[in-house]
């Protein structure tokens, strides 16, 4: 089995570096220009992929629909792939947040890397959970011969892969607009709980397979610089 994780393509609010969250920004002309030379490198490269999820939100499904048009797939839609949100940052870049009443919790929030700190942002429980549910939704409509595509967000792709990796731990790294990660695990390596279906209860939380993954992939963008 496999899954990818992609990041949607770019969008005007990403050139202009706002936040985005739960805000429904689409894909601009340059990002539909990534969307499509993404499409073209999993086909090539990728070929074995027979399944598509995407966030609801339109700058994930308009990533989506490229790559499905190119494998002839369908697209389910989960909505608990979607950005998790940024609360009071939404819409405003870092000139706009330090002309605002929110500097210091901007200076707060990044000292600490904690979305906790921000309000009406989503907690971390609540992304962690979701991302729990997301995947178990995934891989229990699996088999050990699919190749998942999942495309979604930047910043919740952190939470799905410490998930995938069963660790509390949401690492701050740099996710490029449709940027690709590959994980991988053996068929033998594949197993269930009593139940017949992924997830397992390990101290307060949930693990999704007690064997490592395989990391094929990471942030690779080896699609937009061949076009450079």
């Amino acid at each position: 089995m496999k899954i990818l994780f992609v990041r949607h393509a770019e969008t005007d609010w990403n050139k202009a570096n706002r936040f985005q969250g739960i805000v429904d920004i689409d894909i601009s002309e340059h990002g539909k220009s990534q969307a499509n030379l993404l499409s073209e490198y999993l086909y090539k490269q990728i070929p074995s992929i027979n399944k598509i999820y995407t966030s609801p939100l339109k700058r994930t499904k308009h990533t989506a629909e490229y790559v499905a048009e190119k494998f002839n797939l369908n697209i389910t839609e989960l909505d608990s792939l979607i950005e998790y949100s940024v609360g009071v940052f939404a819409g405003k870049n870092i000139d706009d947040i330090y002309n605002d009443q929110y500097q210091d919790t901007y200076e707060d929030f990044m000292k600490e890397n904690n979305w906790n700190l921000v309000p009406d942002a989503e907690k971390f429980d609540s992304r962690y959970q979701r991302a729990i549910k997301a995947l178990q939704i995934i891989f229990n409509d699996s088999d050990e011969d699919s190749c998942i595509l999942v495309v979604s967000h930047g910043g919740f792709m952190q939470t799905l892969i410490s998930v995938l990796l069963g660790s509390k731990r949401v690492w701050g790294f740099k996710t490029n607009n449709t940027g690709i990660y590959e994980f991988s695990i053996e068929e033998n390596n594949i197993q269930l709980n009593d139940e017949g279906e992924w997830g397992y209860k390990q101290d307060d939380y949930i693990v999704l397979n007690p064997k490592k993954w395989s990391i094929i992939r990471f942030n690779d963008v080896t699609h937009l610089k061949e076009r450079e």
